[in-house]
């Protein structure tokens, strides 16, 4: 028996005084300290379990009671909540009684033979019933442990999973009001898209009818004064007198002012532009040019025809090569421009390039206003506005590329019509 600290308090239920006996001398022997509740009688045995619960260590219990045999005592009290461990005591032969108690819930037992050599067995088999309930105990401590810790995993996974219902259903309707939010922008985007280029379309037509009314108006008004003094100067010229000379000066004048009229008519809208075309206003907006800045050479590459530029790009193009060469102009010191004008898998490509000092374009495009004109931000707008690209790469010293992209639709392959 194992050595413990306090006596195993043990009950022994048998109506035999010399087998009492025999039990406490062969514990004594055994060197196990006990201290022994000996009841004849089964009802005894009862009550003092139900008046002393929990006090027992074990129980040991003789078959053949008087009143009551040991198995329907254990029957009776066997539903306990701290039951200590029982062992059968039963008579040689008997060995049929002690396995229909080992399969109603005792932990073991022992045959009392004639000879008494069972007394010496006592011992160990009281130390295996104490150790197999204790590994019982032990057993159902941690089976009810892992019962509530699983309860408790189960009721923080509810809880949890309750929560991330919660954070779900919240997720999901920031979700639908950032969608919604999200077709909000993208309509506002579309219209303000419409919006600026119905404004660009009516700054266009606005330039396009100021350009022909400077032409047709202004210019027709200064061309017929000046014809009108040409021929008071031709007959004042039978008799010549100091006015001649006052009114040559006014022809030159007017001359000069019909000459400004028709580059303020050009520079707002090209009458070319409309009349023949893109490539056209391209070629005569760069002679003009170079007669305007003899020290800027241009070299053109116009790879398109025009038919084959879209009427809609057309404006856009003109308008990003006319401020892209103003601006080298002003800005740049440039001895060469190469211009580049071409169509490549259903996109319109232009590109200005010059030798010029360059800048930093993300310094520039980050200013609140462009560089003139229409400006840096005038010429991402328009290209933008077309779903088209717009880069510009430039490096201080090496000069400037200004490259614009603009889809256009493919060209028809149907020839039936």
């Amino acid at each position: 028996m194992p050595k413990v600290t306090n006596p195993l308090q043990i009950l022994l239920v048998e109506d035999n005084e010399h087998d009492c006996i025999a039990f406490e001398r062969a514990m004594h022997r055994a060197s196990v300290d006990c201290d022994l509740e000996v009841c004849e009688r089964a009802e005894e045995a009862e009550n003092l379990l139900n008046r002393a619960d929990g006090v027992f260590d074990l129980v040991v219990v003789d078959f053949d009671l008087p009143g009551m045999n040991g198995l329907d005592f254990f029957r009776r009290v066997r539903k306990r909540k701290n039951l200590p461990p029982f062992v059968m005591l039963t008579g040689a032969g008997s060995e049929n009684i002690a396995v229909e108690a080992m399969l109603e819930g005792f932990y073991d037992y022992v045959v009392k033979d004639s000879h008494m050599g069972y007394l010496n067995l006592l011992p160990v088999v009281l130390d295996r019933a104490l150790k197999r309930h204790g590994q019982d105990r032990a057993r159902r401590k941690a089976k009810a442990e892992l019962k509530q810790a699983k309860d408790e995993l189960e009721l923080k996974v509810k809880e949890r999973t309750a929560e991330l219902a919660m954070m779900i259903q919240a997720l999901e309707k920031e979700i639908e009001e950032h969608r919604q939010t999200e077709v909000a922008l993208r309509h506002s985007r579309n219209r303000l898209r419409e919006l600026s280029r119905k404004i660009l379309d009516a700054q266009e037509n606005e330039r396009k009818f100021v350009a022909q009314e400077i032409h047709d108006s202004i210019g027709g008004s200064l061309a017929a004064i000046k014809f009108a003094l040409e021929e008071k100067l031709e007959s004042m010229a039978k008799n010549p007198s100091p006015e001649v000379i006052s009114i040559e000066k006014i022809i030159s004048q007017v001359d000069e002012t019909i000459q400004e009229s028709r580059r303020i008519s050009a520079r707002l809208r090209p009458s070319l532009l409309d009349d023949l075309g893109l490539l056209a206003t391209l070629s005569w907006f760069c002679r003009e040019f170079e007669n305007l800045h003899q020290n800027i050479q241009i070299e053109q590459q116009l790879e398109v025809a025009e038919d084959e530029i879209p009427e809609m790009l057309k404006v856009v193009v003109y308008r990003v090569m006319q401020e892209a060469m103003n601006n080298v102009a002003k800005h740049s010191d440039a001895r060469r421009i190469r211009m580049h004008l071409a169509k490549i898998d259903n996109r319109i490509e232009f590109s200005v390039i010059d030798n010029g000092r360059g800048f930093d374009p993300e310094e520039k495009l980050s200013e609140h206003a462009g560089i003139g004109g229409l400006g840096l931000h005038g010429m991402r707008d328009r290209t933008l506005l077309s779903d088209g690209k717009f880069e510009i790469v430039s490096k201080k010293g090496k000069g400037t590329t200004v490259h614009i992209s603009l889809p256009c639709p493919a060209e028809s392959t149907d020839d039936s019509e």
